[in-house]
Formats: structure tokens, C-alpha cells, sequence
């Protein structure tokens, strides 16, 4: 097939990409992206363009030698396949969506016994940055996703934590116990939670629940610099996240 017969199959952007993520799952093994382009008739530059929006998506997965290969987030495409979907790949589009809609960091996490672990990150690609928090547990008061995890536990385990002391990471950090039992009856009352620079200073963020029948099965967070995100300077946005991810949630499900 020649590069022109090629071409004239994957004319719009969505089938370019399409045709990409065919030809990577069809190869015997890892694929360069030189290759790729040579298989698809497509520039190198639009080849590797795809494959890091595939990569986005988990769709493709890059080694350090930028070898691509079939990603996880593949078994979203075949539910019939006995393979687990986890929800973290289900989440991959709503993170970028959330990046390219807020421009902020957005990530994805869940309750853990020690911690609230963030399980998926999608950075922005601007120049002002916050450390990335992907696959690391971090004290849940200190936190908003965090904050919301709490907000959904049962009066036992409060209890419990709130029994030990908690620690500062920062001066803004809450740990005073009747004070955060305040924040986490506002937060189940408002369905979202702000940090203040809890854990790292001049780093702010935003959380809300992916509920199911009442349950937070994993929190959704936008985090980053403290002059832009914060409430005084996002006025509704979040209530616009809550809704939003309210509105993806039946996608996000098994």
C-alpha cells in the first residue's frame, strides 16, 4: 500500500488517529513512531502528535525509549473482555477534558487505610507548575480530595482518626478535630471541597466525589498555584466541576 493509498484512508483528524492505534495494536511488539509514520503515510511529526493523545487517553503506552504499545485504557473499547476496566482508565478522558476546560492540573484518587492516594494525573502544559502527586499517599485532612473522602465516612472510623492527633504540613493546615468535623459537614453539604495551602504553600486545591449510590468511589481534583485557584478568584467554579463530573459519572461506572 503506498503512502497516498494510505492517506486516502485516514483523511479527518479522528480516523488518523484511529488508524494509529490500529496499527499499533496490530504490531508484533513495541513500535517506534518512525515507523508508525512510515506505516501510516503520515508525517512523523503528526505520527508522534497522535500517539502522545493516545498516550493521553491510555490508549497507547510510551516505554523511556519511546517505544509505543497498546495501553490499558484499551479494555474500555471491548466490553465484552474478560480483562478489568478499572476506573482509573475510564477517568483518562474526563482529566484531560477537566485540563483543557479549566487549564489547571486535574487528578483522580481514592481512599486508602493510609491515605488518600492519587492514582491519576493530568498535568497542563503551562509554564507555572506544582509538584505532581501522581501514585504518592498523602495525609487526608491536607488534602481536598481528601477532605472529601472523610466527608463520606461512617461515624466509627471519624471517630477513630480524629482520636489521633493530626499533623501540620503547613500553617494553614486544619487539625484542630471540631474544625475539620465543620468542614467535612459543608462539604457534604455543598459536594465539594478547597484547600488552602494545606500541604504545600502557595498550591491550592478543589475536589469533588464520583458518587455511586451514595458512595465516593474516587475523587476528582483540580490543584494548582494559590493566586488563580481559589475561590475568591474562580467564583462558581465549583459548582461547574460538581456539575460536570456529575454529568460524566454514569460513563465513569461499570
Amino acid at each position: 500500500m503506498t503512502g497516498d493509498e494510505t492517506m486516502s484512508m485516514a483523511t479527518g483528524p479522528v480516523h488518523r488517529a484511529f488508524h494509529v492505534l490500529q496499527i499499533v495494536v496490530a504490531a508484533d511488539g513495541p513500535i517506534g513512531t518512525r515507523e508508525i509514520a512510515r506505516r501510516s503515510g503520515l508525517p512523523k511529526s503528526t505520527a508522534g502528535r497522535l500517539v502522545g493523545l493516545l498516550a493521553d487517553l491510555g490508549m497507547v503506552e510510551r516505554a523511556t525509549d519511546g517505544a509505543v504499545s497498546p495501553g490499558s485504557a484499551l479494555t474500555t473499547l471491548r466490553p465484552s473482555s474478560e480483562a478489568e476496566i478499572t476506573l482509573g482508565d475510564r477517568c483518562r478522558p474526563l482529566l484531560v477534558e477537566l485540563v483543557d476546560r479549566f487549564g489547571e492540573n486535574a487528578s483522580v484518587g481514592i481512599d486508602t487505610p493510609d491515605g488518600f492516594r492519587y492514582d491519576m494525573v493530568r498535568t497542563t502544559a503551562g509554564a507555572l507548575r506544582v509538584p505532581n502527586p501522581s501514585g504518592r499517599t498523602y495525609p487526608f485532612h491536607c488534602v481536598a480530595p481528601g477532605l472529601v473522602a472523610m466527608a463520606f465516612w461512617d461515624v466509627d472510623r471519624l471517630d477513630a482518626h480524629l482520636a489521633e492527633p493530626l499533623t501540620a504540613a503547613t500553617e494553614f493546615s486544619v487539625t484542630d478535630p471540631d474544625a475539620v468535623r465543620a468542614r467535612l459537614a459543608k462539604i457534604r453539604s455543598n459536594g465539594f471541597a478547597w484547600a488552602d495551602q494545606e500541604l504545600d504553600l502557595e498550591v491550592n486545591g478543589l475536589a469533588v466525589p464520583i458518587l455511586d449510590d451514595g458512595r465516593a468511589v474516587a475523587i476528582v481534583s483540580l490543584y494548582g498555584p494559590a493566586h488563580r485557584l481559589s475561590p475568591d478568584v474562580c467564583g462558581g467554579l465549583a459548582e461547574e466541576l460538581r456539575a460536570l463530573v456529575d454529568e460524566r459519572t454514569p460513563a465513569l461506572l461499570p
